[in-house]
Parts: structure tokens; C-alpha cells; sequence
């Protein structure tokens, strides 16, 4: 089995084809180009490197092209075994196809649509939450003046009061959809003791989506809670 290293950027997509590395264009145009040369029966291998590579994976996978995502940080503890002296996206793409081939990493399975639009809604979730908190402490912090400003005060009046009527919505339309989609999981995640609805959400919506995991070991690894799931050192 051969593997076709595929090094994304914002604008390209560097292939280690069969002919030699070949830069293509990292637009749903430039795809079909892609897919045409890779040759028949190999997996394309890259890694997880935020959005930019979503659209070329689900086109990878629309195109029924077998195709890995593997650990950035495993790819490059790889290439310093290899002694590498230079780093390019020449290079990077090259180093993905010999990681491919020496550890022939487990295929990637599509993400359904619905898991990952709830998880681009719980990611603005988060991001509203993180931005009313910090409001809340810059109006608390107004409140502490001998002079407050009214027009600052009635700014983050007007602010904090439609962000709250934002992620009033926001969180009711999740709650909504994810019962909908996987009601008996979300369900079954509340009858533990101190699991809300909220942290039963970030549950069943992390990473590929809690029947992906193979057990709670995987889960608690993937959610970095390094103290749930602790690790044997001897020397």
C-alpha cells in the first residue's frame, strides 16, 4: 500500500505524488486535480491542522479516497528521528508519506454533518461566553469608579444584554438538536452524578464523537485530562 503525503496550508496543498511533490491550489477547484492523480488503492495521509484542511478531507472522503489524520506532534518527533536538516512543505509533505509508510496509521472515519455543525455551535458558544465574561469584568471594573462613564455603561449595558439573549438562543437550539440527533447518549450522560446538560453537550461533541472512542481511556486522553487517567513513569 503506497501513502500520499498531503501538506496544507491556507493556499496550497503540497502532494508527494508518484511523479515528485506537486503544489495544487487548497480550493474546492483545485481538488479534482488532486484526486486525479493519486494513484488507485493509496491513502492520503496528513495532519490535523485546524480548518484548513476540513474541506480537502471531506472532499477526500466524498471522492471515496482512503485517507489518514494523524498527530502533528507524532509526524515531527518522527522526522527529528530522522535527523532531518531542513523543513519545507517540499519536505513536510515527503516526511508525511515515509510516516504513512512506517506506521501505517489508522484510517479516518467522516464526521456526519449534524456532529460537526453542533460542534461549530458549541464552538461559538464557548468563544460568546469567553467574550461576556470578560464584559462582565470590564463593567465591574467601571462600576469601581468615583466617575463611571455613561456612555461606556450604557455600551456594555446594551452589549452584555444581547449577548445574553444570543447564547440564550444559541444553547437552546443545541440542546435541542442533540437531542434530536443522540437523545439516549445525552440522556444516559446526565444520570451521572455533577454531568449536566452542559458538560453531557462537550461530552458527546468532542472530537469525532463519544462512540468513536474506543474506551475512557481514549476519551480522557483526547480531552487532555492527563489527572483522570494517570501515566506509569519508572525511569
Amino acid at each position: 500500500m503506497d501513502y500520499i503525503g498531503l501538506d496544507i496550508s491556507q493556499a496550497y496543498v503540497d502532494a508527494d505524488l508518484p511523479g515528485g511533490v506537486q503544489r495544487l491550489a487548497q480550493t474546492p477547484a483545485g481538488y479534482p486535480a488532486l484526486l486525479t492523480d493519486v494513484p488507485a488503492g493509496a491513502v492520503c495521509v496528513l495532519e490535523a491542522t485546524g480548518p484548513y484542511g476540513l474541506r480537502l478531507l471531506a472532499a477526500l472522503h466524498q471522492a471515496g479516497q482512503a485517507v489518514c489524520v494523524v498527530n502533528p506532534l507524532s509526524v515531527r518527533r518522527f522526522g527529528q528521528s530522522q535527523l532531518r536538516r531542513s523543513k519545507t512543505d517540499r519536505t513536510d509533505a515527503q516526511l508525511l508519506s515515509q510516516f504513512g509508510r512506517v506506521f501505517a496509521p489508522v484510517l479516518h472515519q467522516p464526521t456526519a454533518r449534524w456532529l460537526s455543525q453542533l460542534q461549530q455551535r458549541q464552538a461559538l458558544l464557548d468563544l460568546l461566553r469567553g467574550q461576556r465574561t470578560a464584559l462582565s469584568n470590564h463593567q465591574h471594573t467601571l462600576a469601581q469608579s468615583p466617575w463611571p462613564d455613561p456612555v461606556s455603561t450604557q455600551a456594555l449595558d446594551a452589549e452584555l444584554a444581547g449577548l445574553d439573549q444570543q447564547l440564550a438562543a444559541l444553547e437552546k437550539s443545541l440542546r435541542e438538536d442533540a437531542q434530536a440527533q443522540c437523545g439516549a447518549d445525552y440522556a444516559r450522560l446526565q444520570t451521572i452524578p455533577s454531568v449536566g446538560t452542559r458538560i453531557a453537550l462537550s461530552l458527546l461533541l468532542a472530537g469525532p464523537g463519544l462512540r468513536a472512542f474506543a474506551g475512557w481511556r481514549q476519551a480522557v486522553a483526547y480531552a487532555g485530562r492527563a489527572r483522570c487517567c494517570p501515566r506509569h513513569f519508572e525511569s
